[in-house]
Order: C-alpha cells, then structure tokens, then sequence
C-alpha cells in the first residue's frame, strides 16, 4: 500500500460582508477541493502548503497555521492519501492564475454553494465549516 503526504490551503476573502473560499477543479480527477499538493523531501507541511498555493493559483496570501485540518482518503488507485489543510487569507491586488497543468477551472464560492462542488466523502465542507467559526471567532 502506497502512503501520500501532501498540504494545502484553505483560502478566504471577505465580499459584501461575505465570506467567499477558493476552490479549484482538477485537470487529473475534475474534482472540486483546495489547492494542495505532494510534499517535496525536507519540506514541512507548511513550506508546501505555501509553496503548492504559489504553483496552482498563483497566490500568496497571509496563512495562519494556527488554524490546520487533515483529511485521510484511499484513492481508487489503492493509495492512501494524508492531507493537511491550513487556513490563509487573500491579500487583495493579487490575481488568481490557474496552473494549466493542474488546474482546470477555479471559483469564489460561499460556504453554502461549496456544497454543490465539493466531494461529500471527504470532509473538505466540514474544513470549511470549521474555517468559517474559526474566522468568526477570531474577529
């Protein structure tokens, strides 16, 4: 059994009193989640959560590693995959730009209409869920 490690980012901007959160689509699956990738030798969860965001959206926004989700999943290729997500929030003036290789599709979404992309079995509304009250709580 193959074992993946890999960090993401969950991203949020504030509109209209809103709270929106980046999602993107996948070029390999055409599944909806956050940006997030494999951890290179040496890297902390951080450093590629920071680096995963840079490479798939082009960001760099202010993360908060305080705030940290992990998710566990078998993919249908047997592996067992461990993600670590953390919190960032969007620095405005920044410009959302896809990596073509990995990202099909990218959106703005509300925690309500996340639920219409999100994969139901793994957790990702949940993280956001907890983003939500963690945000909120830390006005």
């Amino acid at each position: 059994m193959i074992h993946e490690h890999s960090a993401g980012s969950v991203i949020y901007r504030e509109e209209n009193n809103e709270l929106l959160f980046l999602i993107v689509e996948s070029v390999l699956h055409h599944t909806w989640g956050f940006p997030k990738g494999h951890l290179e030798k040496g890297e902390t969860e951080e450093q590629a959560a920071k680096r995963e965001v840079a490479e798939e959206v082009g960001l760099h926004p202010i993360f908060d590693f305080n705030f940290r989700r992990e998710i566990e999943y078998r993919t249908e290729e047997n592996t067992i995959k461990k993600v670590g997500f953390f919190l960032s929030k969007f620095v405005p003036d920044q410009h959302v730009v896809d990596q073509v290789e990995e990202i099909l599709n990218s959106k703005w979404v509300t925690l309500a209409e996340s639920k219409e992309y999100l994969p139901k079995d793994r957790g990702l509304y949940e993280i956001l869920q907890a983003a939500t009250q963690h945000i909120e709580e830390s006005k």
